[in-house]
């Protein structure tokens, strides 16, 4: 709980327009944390691919790959 509480207070010290933005987003997180994170067409082609035995990319890559498409 103490991280709780540590990011609580700093987000209490931003401006208020910041934390309404912020308080927004965390909203919409929480709201979306029990649906599925993928459309019903991604599990799709993941699954399609996962049936080819095609290659697949070591986690790391993965993992990179993703951090690029979200900055």
């Amino acid at each position: 709980m103490a991280n709780l509480d540590a990011t609580i207070a700093r987000l209490r010290s931003l401006p208020e327009n910041e934390q309404e933005a912020l308080a927004a987003q965390i909203d919409q997180l929480l709201d979306e944390a029990g649906g599925d994170a993928l459309t019903p067409e991604q599990w799709s082609a993941i699954e399609a691919r996962l049936d080819s035995g095609e290659a697949m990319s070591p986690h790391a890559d993965v993992v990179r790959d993703f951090r690029d498409r979200t900055r």
